[in-house]
């Protein structure tokens, strides 16, 4: 789909240049942080989070026991009372349920771990479905926010460790509301408490190792092996399926998972992180760690045997003398305010555009969802009229340019019947008739492509709205008049034509008492129907505020066109 979209901007940029021409209108790896704060030290004893998860396989680490590695350190305290003790830990897992009227997420006894998160609010689209069951975020046999332990250069999952919850269900419903899990073997133990919010995604983290003494120890988190699928265009789905990264310095990176092989591990550079993000088309599972602090220390992925999936996992610093670890989990969908709200440039998730115009798309397009959520929510407007009252508004912002550019083709069509003497009399030094004509638009103080640069100002909304309907929530699922789903195609193909229509009366109108050779004037009749075939598999909304500031063009064009023919010689203008 981007590359229709890049073909069709072609296109309009090759018919703008040429109506104003033929007629006168590998980084290495960062470890992660030691337990003091700093780098860690590259001894035989300690390794990096990021050197253990490369190390390790799925099976060695399955293999782990906690109770092993904590034997490993020899100034453990109780390391062999910990041995005696593991069997035991060991037991059958039961489900917790932590539900609130967004959410119901299931936790696994089992490793403390997120093993189901249903959104109740949202309904999956995928297999053809509109308004069956709810969204889930975790895959079959996956899991989110499990924890493994990186320790004296052992890393140990801890899977297979039942821990004891709090409770077995958890109703959130009037503030907030807390989950703890806790384990212990021998003296040692892991505890993890998750604080729930009833009107957010958002999930406070703590959690710590006791009974070691003064040891720093490193804690990996895990983001599972990538969203479920919830969307009606499973390409488009998987082809968003990415692990996000934002580095202590603002740098955003993202990391495709269908470009992994099965096996392939691949840290991710750029460490320390403030966040670490697992995403899909709308979905997010992140782990976000406190502005202050060492960050996360490594972010890891490993490829699997599923097409559009890898392993995550991002490691966490304790350092040594440390009460323990905290972060903020978000598992839900990429709801622009609430995203921003968790802070650290979480909201900038989405890449938005291509890496090399995304200095531009994403700052650009983080305003255009602004403010049209900012209209449906003041104006208590349905998206779809405040994608037309957005296309309107725009065509009227733009509207002084686009005179400005008219004026300047009139000025341009003055000039002709000089240009063309030029034209006889230079005809066989190009670069003399070059010259002569520049010097013409400077004494009369027109310039060459002032009727064609305000031609384009209108692409970069275009360009960035396509990439706002790519990911943003707000329009998924949204029906507007016979349309289903405004961030999907029409599926009557209605908007398109109309789309077509207007772009084809706008062109008739523009090009009335202009002097066009028949080329041309071919082409700005076929380009329309082209436009609709490429428009017909995009977004049904941006189709609508492309037709909508397409008519709200045709009364200025209209006014242009009749100035443009009173400003031509009698004997010169076209009888239509």
């Amino acid at each position: 789909m981007e590359r229709r979209l890049l073909l069709a901007i072609a296109l309009m940029v090759g018919v703008m240049i040429l109506s104003n021409v033929f007629f006168p209108p590998t980084e290495r790896p960062v470890a992660p942080a030691s337990a003091d704060g700093g780098q860690a030290p590259e001894t035989p004893e300690t390794a990096t989070a990021a050197d253990e998860l490369t190390r390790l396989t799925a099976e060695e680490r399955a293999a782990q026991d906690v109770a092993a590695v904590l034997a490993e350190a020899e100034e453990t305290p109780a390391a062999e009372d910990v041995t005696e003790e593991t069997a035991a830990a060991v037991r059958e897992s039961s489900i917790v349920t932590v539900r609130s009227e967004l959410y119901e997420f299931r936790f696994d006894t089992r490793g403390a771990r997120l093993v189901g998160a249903t959104m109740l609010a949202h309904r999956n689209f995928a297999e053809g479905g509109h308004g069956g069951r709810n969204v889930e975020l975790v895959r079959p046999d996956d899991s989110i926010l499990a924890y493994a332990l990186t320790l004296r250069g052992d890393t140990v999952s801890l899977g297979s460790i039942a821990f004891t919850a709090s409770t077995s269900t958890l109703e959130v419903r009037d503030g907030p509301a807390e989950l703890r899990f806790e384990a212990a073997v021998g003296e040692v133990t892991f505890d993890v408490s998750y604080r729930f919010h009833p009107d957010d995604y958002r999930i406070d983290v703590s959690g710590g190792l006791r009974g070691l003494g003064e040891v720093g120890h490193v804690v990996l988190v895990g983001l599972g092996r990538g969203i479920e699928r919830n969307e009606a265009v499973p390409r488009e789905d998987r082809a968003a399926m990415s692990l996000v990264t934002r580095s202590r310095s603002g740098q955003i990176a993202a990391e495709r998972l269908d470009r992994l092989d099965e096996g392939e591990t691949r840290p991710v550079s750029g460490s320390p992180f403030s966040w670490a993000a697992s995403k899909s088309k709308y979905w997010l599972a992140a782990v976000v760690v406190p502005p202050e602090g060492p960050g996360i220390g490594g972010v890891m992925l490993r490829g699997v045997l599923e097409e559009d999936a890898a392993e995550m996992q991002a490691a966490l610093p304790v350092p040594a003398g440390s009460a323990g670890f905290e972060y903020a989990a978000y598992i839900g969908p990429q709801d622009f305010a609430r995203l921003q709200a968790v802070g650290q440039e979480l909201h900038n998730v989405n890449p938005v555009g291509w890496r090399w115009l995304r200095w531009f798309t994403r700052p650009f397009g983080n305003l255009i969802v602004a403010i049209l959520i900012w209209m449906h929510e003041s104006f208590a407007l349905a998206y779809g009229w405040v994608l037309i009252l957005f296309g309107v508004a725009s065509r009227i912002i733009l509207s002084p340019l686009f005179h400005i550019s008219g004026r300047a083709q009139m000025k341009q069509m003055a000039l002709q019947p000089e240009i063309k003497k030029l034209q006889e009399r230079y005809k066989g030094d190009p670069q003399r008739l070059q010259q002569e004509q520049m010097k013409l638009f400077r004494e009369h103080g027109v310039n060459p492509l002032g009727g064609c640069l305000p031609m384009f100002l209108p692409l970069p909304i275009l360009i960035t709205l396509f990439f706002v309907f790519q990911n943003t929530i707000e329009f998924r699922g949204v029906p507007f008049l016979w349309l289903p789903d405004l961030s999907l195609r029409d599926p009557l193909f209605v908007v398109p034509v109309l789309m077509g229509g207007s772009m084809l009366l706008l062109n008739w109108i523009t090009q009335r008492g202009m002097q066009t050779n028949a080329q041309m004037k071919m082409i700005s009749y076929v380009l329309p129907v082209v436009f609709t075939f490429f428009f017909a598999n995009f977004a049904a909304g941006l189709n609508l505020y492309y037709t909508a500031s397409n008519i709200m063009s045709l009364p200025q064009q209209m006014y242009l066109s009749r100035e443009r023919r009173k400003a031509q010689p009698p004997s010169s203008r076209k009888k239509e």
